[in-house]
């Protein structure tokens, strides 16, 4: 049987603030598209439970929403 480690098998290299810095940028910025993506599926889930609407409002809703989207 082998013995155990007595020391931590992790790595003795010097830590990297700039690179955990890039990665914590990299996941936020994927959290964010994945929070995006989820908005725009409840927003569909939404719109399939509504009433149905009017051409015209359904024209007014999609111009408010590129009003708002800064578009």
């Amino acid at each position: 049987m082998p013995a155990m480690p007595t020391q931590p098998l992790t790595s003795h290299l010097a830590p990297d603030p700039l690179g955990d810095a890039r990665d914590l940028h990299a996941s936020i910025a994927a959290l964010r598209h994945l929070l995006m993506a989820q908005g725009r599926q409840f927003e569909a889930i939404e719109r399939r439970l509504s009433p149905a609407r009017s051409p015209a409002e359904t024209g007014a809703m999609r111009l408010r929403a590129l009003k708002a989207g800064g578009v």
